[in-house]
C-alpha cells in the first residue's frame, strides 16, 4: 500500500509541474509578444514546448 501512496504523490507532483511550465510557456510568450526579435525567449519557448510535450 506504501507504494502506492508515494506514486500518487508523484502523480500530483508532475501535474503540478506540467502546470508550472504551462504558466511559465505563457509568460514566455508575453515576452516574446513584446519583444519578438530575442532569441532567448525564442529558445525558452521551444524548450517549454517540449518539456510540456513529453510530459503529456
Amino acid at each position: 500500500m506504501e507504494g502506492g501512496g508515494e506514486e500518487e504523490v508523484s502523480i500530483k507532483e508532475l501535474a503540478s509541474n506540467l502546470t508550472t511550465y504551462k504558466e511559465q510557456l505563457q509568460q514566455v510568450r508575453q515576452l516574446l509578444s513584446e519583444d519578438p526579435r530575442n532569441s532567448e525567449y525564442a529558445d525558452m519557448e521551444k524548450e517549454l514546448k517540449e518539456v510540456i510535450d513529453t510530459s503529456l
